[in-house]
């Protein structure tokens, strides 16, 4: 158990933010915001519409870059490790002529990831009977799911959900 403990410690955090700000013309969003998640732990943001939580998630992407402070992820800068890092947005776009078949064929090339897994994963996510359906003709919990296993195709040291039961 000790063992275990002194591995956890010297992880780097998954994501750690030093007196973080970030501002839309004049309007602030986040300010002086500071926290440590430790890596291998679970972590919600909650908060009403508005708040934020959005814009944290997407500075730890290298989506958008702070006003001021610092935002790391898994020791490095936002952006440096897109492989070690899941990202299910809360709004999934898809190309509805194409296949959920193709749309995960897609993914784990531009990964370079087994197209097995891919599969694998959409069999493991309840996807095997669409395989053959149009984005199109999916319902949004069948999208949700898709965009899961696009997530989770590198088995990410991070997963980072953006409102992940919409539409399940």
């Amino acid at each position: 158990m000790m063992q275990q403990l002194t591995d956890a410690a010297s992880r780097p955090s998954s994501i750690a933010c030093r007196d973080l700000c970030f501002r839309r013309g004049r309007r602030t969003i986040l300010e002086n915001i500071n926290l440590s998640l430790p890596a291998g732990t679970m972590t919600a943001l909650i908060g009403h519409n508005g708040a934020g939580k959005s814009t944290l998630l997407k500075l730890a992407l290298g989506l958008l870059a702070p006003a001021s402070g610092t935002i790391s992820v898994l020791g490095a800068a936002p952006g440096a490790s897109p492989l070690k890092v899941g990202y299910l947005p809360e709004n999934v776009s898809f190309y509805d002529q194409m296949t959920v078949r193709a749309h995960l064929k897609y993914f784990a090339a531009l990964k370079r990831v087994d197209q097995a897994r891919a599969m694998a994963l959409a069999e493991g996510l309840g996807l095997g009977e669409v395989m053959r359906s149009k984005l199109g003709q999916c319902s949004k919990g069948q999208r949700q799911r898709l965009g899961l296993a696009q997530a989770l195709l590198t088995s990410p040291e991070l997963l980072i959900l953006d409102e992940p039961t919409v539409g399940l």
